[in-house]
């Protein structure tokens, strides 16, 4: 039977709270997200054979053992702080990842730390755990249960006493406190770098005046396009040459093509009606439970047993007002959403701090500052919907155009802290009578509201066993048998395509897939065709087995195989013939352009000359590149901001145009006051270099992933 993964999994961290909170959990598991430098230490078998690697860093194997190693220590670490979690597929694919990571962090991320010689004194650690400035994420993990804020006795009692006491504990804290270590140390390369960072008055002056300043100029062009293409002709040792004059760019990396078909397994009626069946019997079984975690765990429910108090809001529409209409024990359901079959059991029912209400609302424009008029127009509005002339919600799907769209105009449960709509319109539903119209001014425009619930600050707890449904095995069944045939019918005369649209199937394509970045479309796990994709068996025109990728069934074809180098004529033959095109018809418009040069004197007797039009461009800016009846072209545009007012250009050859630009001014601008563009530019640098520091560092490290040949 295949089993459909759900690809909506909830984190690990989330998974690990909902199913303990123990404070040594919180401890062994709070800095996951950072290096483990002492996990690595033990690569004994960095040096061997590429037959045993995984991967490659800066040219270096990267050994099965030392990565399963790291990926052993990171889940080991888990399940000790974890009694009894169940580690499931998912997980192992996270944790998987946290092991690649970490390596990579090892090798390429701490030794630029180490090239700047940064630490952590013991003095900085003290202010940040037990002095004045304790960290939030230690603060975060020693709260006190009753008042939810951070209770520093707590943490001194800890260290004084729990870790002395408990072994496991000081394991746990020496872990924590070597990853806190390392991420403070990472923080300090982040400041280091972003302190370096900053503009000069002259930076700012020009990134002010390039953004402001326009000019005007005339050009007269004879356009690439008034030659017909049929006219002129590209040689392939034309393109061929070419491509060798620009290496860097024709260069490629080894790579494959194949052609494939996807059957996605879907279960049938009959699968769906048994899944019905399945459910109505759990919810009979719910009703009759007495240990409703023990029963949510044993269900193998998607969603584990959550002992919060939840508000409103917190469930699916269709099912929240019986949810808090329910009494304790009551069980709710089965119903259906989206594939998932749910019941739902109250366990309990409390009361929040907080108030939440429901309402509704037809957002109206306000034209200019004519606040009024909408106003006017509101009043009209609600005329209309008490009269039955319009609904409002058929008038908000209409005139909204926020989250409430196509919702008509329900807002959901608020409270009055949220923020996705105006305070006032929040404020106004906590004082209006359920159902009754308002009319309100904001920020966003005009506003009518109503409240469609009364103030609720009730809580529930739910207990909820939702099970996916999944095909049965006669289903799945159906779908291998359809791709065997596909599979014999393929190996017959007809081609890929022909059988596959003869079967109702859709023919894909994947074109340059590279073992170091597997990347397929429509394939969420591509590792499996990979495996087969780049055995040194598999020769190009050869047809894979059927592959079950989580449940549906694929089957490809190889239909290129290429191998490093420059790259097929024919890969570049579009795009360079145009430019090779383009540079003929420059040669032959530059020697016409010559000779008009040679009988003007300005713009109009060039044009004269040449029986065309001179171009005016009263405000050309470096923010617009584009030239009318021409188009974007940067050798032009720039040439442009290249000349002196009342100078003329040489010929150009464009982009799309051979020209001669006259620039006949200046404009006027406004400058930008200098303090604030820099401020703007040093915060934009910034930005991209937190973006891209990572993987700069990464990418020069040729970090290359081949645990597709372990892993499915």
């Amino acid at each position: 039977m295949s089993y459909k993964h759900n690809n909506e999994e909830q984190s690990v961290l989330q998974k690990i709270q909902n199913q303990t909170g123990c404070l040594l959990l919180v401890i062994g598991i709070a800095m996951l997200a950072f290096v483990l430098t002492d996990l690595v230490s033990s690569g004994s078998s960095i040096f061997s054979s590429n037959d045993n690697s995984v991967g490659e860093i800066s040219n270096e194997p990267i050994s099965y053992d030392e990565y399963n190693q790291t990926y052993e220590a990171l889940k080991a670490q888990l399940i000790q702080n974890n009694p009894g979690i169940a580690f499931d597929e998912n997980m192992s694919k996270q944790y998987q990842q946290q092991a690649w990571n970490t390596i990579i962090e090892s090798r390429l991320i701490e030794p630029e730390y180490e090239k700047l010689a940064l630490t952590v004194s013991l003095a900085e650690l003290e202010d940040l755990t037990i002095g004045d400035n304790t960290h939030p994420q230690i603060q975060q993990s020693f709260r006190n249960p009753e008042t939810n804020q951070f209770d520093k006795q707590r943490l001194v009692r800890f260290l004084k006493e729990d870790i002395n006491s408990n072994p496991e504990a000081l394991q746990n804290w020496n872990s924590f406190q070597q990853q806190f270590t390392t991420s403070l140390i990472a923080q300090k390369y982040n400041q280091l770098i972003m302190s370096s960072v900053y503009t000069t008055d002259l930076e700012a002056a020009n990134y002010g005046r390039d953004n402001n300043q326009t000019k005007n100029a005339t050009v007269v062009n004879l356009p690439y396009n008034q030659y017909k293409d049929s006219i002129l002709s590209v040689s392939d040792s034309e393109i061929l040459s070419y491509m060798k004059d620009h290496s860097i760019k024709y260069r490629r990396g080894a790579s494959r093509d194949i052609e494939y078909i996807r059957l996605n397994v879907i279960p049938s009626k009959e699968d769906s009606m048994d899944m019905i069946f399945q459910t109505k019997e759990i919810a009979q079984k719910f009703t009759e439970t007495n240990d409703d975690s023990a029963f949510v765990s044993i269900m193998n429910s998607e969603t584990p047993f959550n002992k919060t108090f939840q508000r409103r809001g917190s469930f699916l529409a269709s099912i929240e007002d019986n949810i808090f209409s329910a009494s304790v024990g009551e069980v709710l359901g089965p119903i259906q959403e989206n594939g998932i079959y749910s019941v739902y059991k109250v366990t309990d029912i409390g009361t929040d701090s907080v108030s939440s209400i429901r309402g509704s609302h037809i957002l109206i424009n306000v034209a200019g500052t004519d606040t009024a008029q909408a106003e006017k127009s509101a009043q009209e509005l609600i005329s209309q919907i008490k009269a039955g002339a319009t609904t409002f919600e058929a008038e908000a799907n209409k005139k909204n155009y926020d989250a409430s769209r196509g919702n008509g105009g329900d807002l959901g449960w608020v409270t009055k802290d949220s923020r996705a709509y105006p305070s006032k319109l929040i404020n106004r539903l906590f004082k209006s009578p359920k159902g009754n119209y308002f009319i309100l001014r904001s920020n966003k425009g005009v506003h009518i509201g109503k409240a469609t619930s009364q103030i609720s600050r009730k809580t529930v707890q739910v207990a909820v066993v939702d099970q996916k449904i999944f095909s049965s095995t006669k289903t799945d069944g159906e779908y291998y048998k359809m791709a065997g045939d596909f599979l014999t019918k393929v190996n017959g005369e007809k081609s890929f395509e022909e059988v596959a649209e003869e079967l109702g199937l859709t023919k894909r394509v994947a074109n340059g897939i590279k073992e170091s970045s597997l990347a397929i479309p429509g394939v969420s796990n591509p590792n499996l065709i990979a495996k087969w994709l780049f055995d040194e068996a598999t020769n190009e025109g050869d047809l894979s087995s059927i592959i079950d990728i989580d449940g549906n069934y694929y089957v490809a074809r190889i239909t290129n195989i290429k191998v490093e180098g420059l790259a097929d004529i024919d890969e570049g033959r579009s795009e360079i013939e145009d430019i090779l095109l383009d540079q003929k018809k420059s040669e032959k418009l530059h020697a016409r352009m010559y000779e008009a040069l040679k009988k003007s004197s300005n713009s109009d007797e060039l044009a004269n000359e040449l029986e065309t039009t001179p171009v005016s461009i009263p405000a050309a800016s470096f923010t617009n590149s584009s030239i009318p009846y021409i188009g974007r072209d940067l050798v032009i545009s720039g040439t442009i901001f290249g000349l002196k007012v009342g100078g003329k250009s040489n010929i150009i050859k464009g982009e799309r145009a051979v020209a001669v630009v006259y620039l006949n001014s200046d404009n006027q601008y406004e400058a930008t006051d200098a303090e604030d563009l820099k401020l703007q530019i040093t915060d934009q640098i910034k930005q991209e270099i937190q973006q891209k520091l990572r993987n700069t560092i990464v990418e020069k490290g040729e970090v290359v992933d081949l645990r597709y040949r372990f892993y499915n």
